[in-house]
């Protein structure tokens, strides 16, 4: 359980990262049957997982409760919002993990 929490940060980066290839081959038209069946779960676990880290890591790197129902939209939330040490934080994780895989250039959470 406890290697599971430590590793959720990284797994919800992979599964982040896999969805986001999912949607530019369907934007592209060439989403199979095959790859909806193994690439849509991905999907659900990545926003349960996506859960968890808000509420766990998010918690503890915000030092504040969570708000939202992920760590996406903490993150743009906290990016675009009051200047400080969180909004700096939150851009830097959007900046450097999640802008360049995403298919539009800008993680909007």
């Amino acid at each position: 359980m406890m290697a599971y929490l430590l590793l959720s940060p990284w797994i919800l980066w992979v599964l982040y990262a896999a969805v986001m290839r999912l949607k530019q081959v369907r934007d592209a038209g060439k989403l199979t049957l095959a790859m909806k069946v193994f690439g849509y779960p991905a999907l659900f676990v990545g926003l349960a997982v996506d859960f968890v880290v808000n509420v766990v890591f998010g918690t503890l790197v915000f030092l504040q409760l969570p708000h939202e129902m992920t760590l996406s939209t903490r993150l743009w939330k906290l990016s675009n919002g009051d200047e400080g040490w969180r909004k700096n934080w939150a851009y830097w994780i959007r900046s450097n993990l999640l802008d360049a895989v995403d298919p539009e250039g800008i993680h909007r959470g």
